[in-house]
């Protein structure tokens, strides 16, 4: 492998590394602890695809929860996609992290 294209390839790994490093926007975390629907299911995508932060189907559905109540069509189906492979406890613990989401 030629010497500049290993320095590419370092470049975008490492600038791919960095934005996932970068903190999620404070106004969709707001907007979400507020109530609003589609800050919700925003964050819940954040949190089940990874973007910004780890994905974790827990606090996802929590956020998908929340949104869902609101009839948001969209957090209806994640949601229910990941209640399917997820045990009771699982469930039960998004329940209770819904709950503590919303100020």
């Amino acid at each position: 492998m030629k010497k500049s294209s290993l320095i590419l390839i370092v470049s975008l790994f490492l600038t791919s590394a960095a934005w996932a490093q970068q903190s999620l926007p404070m106004d969709v975390l707001e907007a979400a602890q507020r109530g609003d629907q589609e800050a919700q299911l925003e964050m819940g995508i954040l949190y089940e695809f990874g973007f910004f932060m780890p994905g974790h189907t827990i606090p996802a559905l929590a956020w998908y929860m929340l949104s869902a109540e609101q009839g948001n069509q969209k957090a209806i189906k994640r949601r229910d996609l990941l209640i399917s492979g997820m045990s009771q406890g699982e469930i039960d613990q998004a329940q209770s992290q819904s709950s503590q989401q919303v100020r």
